[in-house]
């Protein structure tokens, strides 16, 4: 049957079952920690594929050409923003595949082949690093309470907050975590070490 997937572009008659099977790959994975209800679009150009048999997706992958969410990489790169394989699939060389498709197409129409990869995910981690990616960067991901200062001064323009979600550099979340609440009894919001790849084709 595995012989029977095909990888293509990413069509807006796909936005459901992208979405179905971007939520089972969220269940299993700490990569994501807010739920998504639609197919982000991006400012840039994409590289936007699914893995199909069947005519059911059961992968996809998201490439943002030189998206503006980083500035630590020099020259021209993809940004990867989505990323998945249903977990009924995987094992089978299917992310590979998508992967490899992708980094086809940004060859031919941008003649870019370098990907950047950032997963708060260990199992994710493990994934990049066997595909012989490169660690470029790492900072820890995590949400803290907001001191009673910071309450009091969001509540003069009338916001109520009750969680702040960020990131510091390593060396530096012991300190941040004498000065902040951080949330830890959480499981999707507790801290997590985000570490960023690159990828060359």
């Amino acid at each position: 049957m595995l012989d029977k997937v095909i990888i293509r572009e990413y069509k807006n008659s796909d936005e459901l079952n992208w979405l179905d099977v971007h939520a089972s790959v969220m269940v299993d994975s700490y990569a994501w920690w807010i739920v998504i209800h639609k197919k982000p679009t991006y400012k840039k150009e994409v590289v936007d594929l699914v893995a199909v048999i069947e005519d059911k997706i059961i992968g996809f992958i998201t490439i943002e050409i030189n998206s503006d969410i980083i500035d630590i990489v020099k020259g021209d790169y993809g940004f990867v923003w989505e990323f998945g394989v249903h977990r009924n699939y995987r094992g089978n060389g299917i992310g590979k595949r998508l992967i490899n498709k992708a980094h086809e197409i940004m060859n031919d129409r941008y003649g870019i082949n370098k990907s950047i990869w950032y997963s708060q995910d260990e199992k994710a981690q493990r994934y990049y690093e066997k595909l012989g990616m490169r660690e470029i960067e790492r900072h820890w991901q995590f949400s803290v309470y907001p001191t009673e200062a910071q309450k009091k001064l969001f509540e003069k323009d009338k916001f109520n907050c009750w969680a702040m979600r960020g990131s510091c550099n390593i060396e530096d979340f012991e300190e941040v975590k004498q000065k902040f609440r951080v949330i830890e009894e959480d499981d999707a919001l507790k801290p997590r070490i985000c570490i960023g790849y690159e990828y060359i084709l």
